[in-house]
């Protein structure tokens, strides 16, 4: 039987803003992304990007909406699916970021897009098809953002 990862994450918005964070540890130290890991056993989507936001951030989030259900492959070719919300924290909220985390920056969602998602980005990438694969699915993931909520 074949099994797959499951991966949720949010899109944090804090007025026209959203929530980025750098990776401190795994395979994808350095990379600026959303909260977001792995789904729990029994666990619906929405607890777990509740859950998961909540521990890497300690944030309470409202207004949670489906964004986008994404499929890649991992860094060793094993199968995911990506399940992505947007959601909202009043404006002053500030994230209290965990280990997993070096730093966190509220940005212009076009900001994040053009200066992490170019195609340059992508060119440099040609050699290595999961890290490829997985970046352009972030990168249709932001563009999706962007069509629903504007820059």
């Amino acid at each position: 039987m074949a099994r797959f990862h499951v991966h949720v994450d949010a899109i944090v918005r804090r007025g026209d803003e959203i929530l980025i964070m750098k990776r401190a540890l795994g395979n994808m130290t350095g990379a600026w992304y959303f909260a977001g890991g792995q789904l729990e056993h029994g666990e619906s989507p929405e607890e777990g990007v509740r859950r998961e936001v909540r521990e890497e951030t300690k944030l309470e989030v409202d207004g949670l909406r489906l964004l986008r259900v994404w499929s890649y492959h991992g860094e060793g070719g094993e199968p995911a699916v990506g399940i992505s919300y947007t959601c909202r924290v009043p404006d002053g909220a500030e994230p209290e970021i965990d280990h997993e985390h070096s730093a966190a920056r509220w940005v212009a969602p076009r900001y994040y897009r053009d200066r992490y998602f170019h195609d340059g980005v992508l060119e440099a990438l040609a050699g290595s098809p999961y890290a490829l694969e997985l970046v352009t699915a972030v990168r249709d993931l932001v563009d999706a953002y962007l069509a629903e909520y504007g820059e």
